[in-house]
C-alpha cells in the first residue's frame, strides 16, 4: 500500500514527528498521513524543511496562531517544485483526495537529499552542508526552468496548440468555412471589388425595374391616375387586403417551420394500422350505458322508498284529531281501538254464555 511505503520511508529518513508513534494497520497509517491534524502538519513541515532548509528560520519566526501563513509557504514550495499549485491549500491541509495526497507526499519526499549528503563530515561544517543543499535546490529549479523552456519552444507543442485541421463538428465547420470565405473575399484586389459592386448595382437596378412593373400592374396599391382621392371604402379595403396578405405570409412561414421540424417525419411514415376491435368496443360501451341507466333507476327507487318511509314515520309521530276526540298519534289511536274491540268482544262473549244458561 502506498501509505505504508511512505510511512516506512519517513521512518528510515528519521522524521522526528514519528518518534514514539507505532502504527501497523494500513488504515491507521493512511488516517495519519491523509487526514487533517496538527501531527500531519508537523510531518509535512519537517519534509518541507528537509527539502529546503531555509524554511526553518521562516517557520521559527511564525507564531503558533499563524498556521495559515505556514500552509501558504509550504504550498508555495510545492508550486516552485511543480508538485502543486499555489492555491492548493486543501492539499496541504489534508482535505484533498487520498490518492492526490499520497502522490504529492511521495514526490515531495523523493526530493529530500540522502542521509549521506546531509551528514556533517569531519572536514566540513554545517554551513558548507547547508550551502550545498541550497545549491542543489537552485540547480533543480534551473533544470525545471530549462525543461519548461524546451517544452514551450518545441514545434510539436505549437502543432498541438494550433493544429492544421481543426476538430470541429459539422455545424461549427460550416460557420468556419463561411468565415474563411468572407476573409478571402475581403482580401480580393480593388479591381475585383469594383467588379463585384458593378454586378450588385446591376442586380439592384433590375430588381427595382421588376418592382416598378409589378406596382404599375397593381393599380390599387397607389392613388388614382387622375390624382383624385380614393373613397373611404376603397382605402379601407386596401388596408384590409394588405393586412390579410401579411397575415397569410406569416401563416405560411409558420406552417413551413412546423412542417420541417415536426410534421415532415410523420408524413413520410405509413398510415397507422387500425384496430379490428371497433364493434367490440361499441358493444361494451352500449352495455355500460345500460348498466348506468339501471343503476340510476335503482337509485331513484331507493330515494323514493326513503321518502315514503320518512312520510309514514312523520304521520305516525304527528298527532291528529279523530272525529272530534282529543288529538293522538296513529299508533296510540290503534291501541285504543284494539282495547275497545277486546272489551266489546268480552261483553258479547258474556251475553252469549248467559243466554245459554237461561235456556237450560
Amino acid at each position: 500500500m502506498a501509505a505504508v511505503a511512505l510511512y516506512e520511508l519517513l521512518e528510515r529518513l528519521g522524521c522526528p514527528a514519528l518518534e514514539g508513534v507505532f502504527l501497523s494497520k494500513p488504515e491507521d497509517i493512511q488516517r495519519l498521513l491523509c487526514s487533517p491534524s496538527p501531527h500531519r502538519l508537523d510531518i509535512l513541515e519537517w519534509i518541507c524543511v528537509s527539502v529546503y532548509p531555509p524554511l526553518q528560520d521562516q517557520f521559527s519566526s511564525l507564531k503558533e496562531s499563524q498556521t495559515d501563513m505556514k500552509i501558504k509557504d509550504m504550498a508555495k514550495l510545492g508550486s516552485d517544485l511543480m508538485l502543486c499549485r499555489v492555491d492548493d491549500l486543501d492539499l496541504i491541509e489534508g482535505k484533498a483526495s487520498v490518492e492526490k495526497q499520497l502522490c504529492f507526499l511521495s514526490r515531495l519526499v523523493a526530493v529530500i537529499p540522502t542521509r549521506e549528503s546531509i551528514e556533517i563530515s569531519d572536514s566540513g561544517s554545517f554551513s558548507s552542508t547547508f550551502s550545498s543543499q541550497d545549491e542543489s535546490f537552485r540547480e533543480m529549479v534551473r533544470k525545471n526552468e530549462r525543461f519548461l523552456k524546451e517544452v514551450f519552444c518545441s514545434p510539436n507543442l505549437q502543432a498541438v496548440l494550433s493544429p492544421e485541421s481543426q476538430p470541429w463538428s459539422s455545424d461549427i465547420n460550416s460557420l468556419l468555412l463561411r468565415e474563411e470565405a468572407l476573409q478571402k473575399r475581403s482580401r480580393l484586389p480593388v479591381a475585383s471589388h469594383e467588379r463585384t459592386l458593378l454586378e450588385v448595382s446591376k442586380e439592384l437596378e433590375e430588381t427595382a425595374a421588376a418592382l416598378q412593373e409589378l406596382r404599375s400592374q397593381c393599380s390599387f396599391l397607389s392613388g388614382n391616375p387622375d390624382g383624385t382621392e380614393q373613397p373611404l371604402d376603397s382605402a379601407t379595403a386596401l388596408q384590409t387586403l394588405k393586412l390579410a396578405v401579411s397575415d397569410f405570409g406569416q401563416l405560411l412561414v409558420a406552417f413551413e417551420q412546423v412542417y420541417e421540424s415536426e410534421w415532415k417525419r410523420h408524413c413520410e411514415r405509413p398510415a397507422p394500422r387500425l384496430s379490428p376491435c371497433g364493434p367490440l368496443f361499441k358493444a361494451v360501451q352500449r352495455d355500460l350505458s345500460l348498466s348506468i341507466q339501471e343503476l340510476t333507476s335503482l337509485a331513484q327507487v331507493m330515494e323514493t322508498s326513503e321518502n315514503i318511509v320518512t312520510v309514514v314515520d312523520r304521520q305516525q309521530e304527528e298527532k291528529l284529531a279523530w272525529r272530534g276526540s282529543a288529538k293522538a298519534t296513529l299508533p296510540s289511536k290503534l291501541e285504543e281501538l284494539q282495547r275497545k274491540y277486546k272489551a266489546i268482544r268480552a261483553t258479547l262473549h258474556k251475553l252469549s254464555n248467559t243466554e245459554a244458561t237461561v235456556s237450560l
